[in-house]
C-alpha cells in the first residue's frame, strides 16, 4: 500500500526549503515508524502542472495507519515539524492506494 501527498509551494517559498524541510519531517517519523518507507519526494520538473511536490510512502496494512493517527495525538514534536512544512506549503492533497499491478 502507497500513501501518496501532493503539494505546491506557497509563492516566494523556494524549492530547498521545502527540501529540507520534508526531509526533517520525514526522517523524524521514519525514526518512530518504521513500518512507512519513504520511497521517495518528488518535485515537477518540466512538464505539467501543479501539484509541484509529491511524497511517496510505502507502508503494509491499514493498521498502520491507526498507528500514525495514534503517535500524531502524542508527537509534539512531529506536529512541530508538520506546522514547519505546513508553512511552506499550500494545496494538500492526500491519497492511500493499493498497488494493483
Amino acid at each position: 500500500m502507497f500513501y501518496m501527498i501532493e503539494f505546491d509551494q506557497k509563492p516566494g517559498i523556494a524549492r530547498k526549503q521545502v527540501s529540507e524541510a520534508y526531509q526533517r519531517f520525514a526522517d523524524h517519523f521514519a525514526k518512530l515508524l518504521p513500518q512507512f518507507k519513504l520511497v521517495g519526494f518528488f518535485s515537477r520538473d518540466l512538464l505539467g502542472h501543479r501539484p509541484q511536490y509529491l511524497a511517496l510512502w510505502e507502508f503494509s496494512a491499514y493498521a498502520d495507519l491507526d498507528a500514525w493517527n495514534n503517535l500524531w495525538t502524542t508527537d509534539e514534536e512531529g506536529r512541530r515539524l508538520a506546522r514547519e512544512l505546513s508553512e511552506l506549503a499550500q494545496d494538500w492533497d492526500a491519497k492511500v492506494l493499493a498497488k494493483l499491478l
